[in-house]
């Protein structure tokens, strides 16, 4: 599990110089909920339902450049050694942060709407990009 995080301050690093590979996929997911939120390079994509349509957009520039402070910002040293806040119930959608840069991997799951506190700021960013996409 430490490789994971390890991997995701890795992928911070290089996403300072290549932000042409940043891929990071938010999946939150229940029997009766689902919200896929994809980035590659500067497409956004989202997704409400299972097989549903996938709406599709281009990150502006600015967009780009603040999810790429966020990540600067994002201690991911101390993310490794945060406990999962996943609950193991039906009561909240289960949430998979996955990022991927440079050939490097790294996830994290949690409860949809309760991020550890230090990943709450990307991950509001990401549903924030989103909901520009309705």
């Amino acid at each position: 599990m430490k490789t994971v995080f390890l991997s995701i301050v890795l992928l911070v690093s290089a996403y300072n110089c290549a932000q042409e590979n940043l891929d990071l996929t938010y999946l939150a997911q229940t029997r009766g909920f689902f919200l896929q939120i994809e980035i590659h390079s500067s497409t956004l994509k989202v997704t409400h339902s299972r097989g549903g349509e996938t709406k599709e957009r281009e990150l502006t520039q600015r967009e780009q450049d603040e999810l790429k402070n966020i990540l600067a910002h994002t201690d991911f040293e101390k993310v490794k050694t945060t406990e999962s806040t996943k609950s193991y119930s039906d009561a909240a959608a289960i949430a998979n942060l996955s990022l991927t840069l440079d050939g490097e991997h790294g996830e994290f799951d949690f409860d949809h709407g309760s991020p550890p506190k230090l990943l709450d700021s990307l991950v509001q960013k990401i549903i924030s990009l989103s909901e520009r996409t309705e």
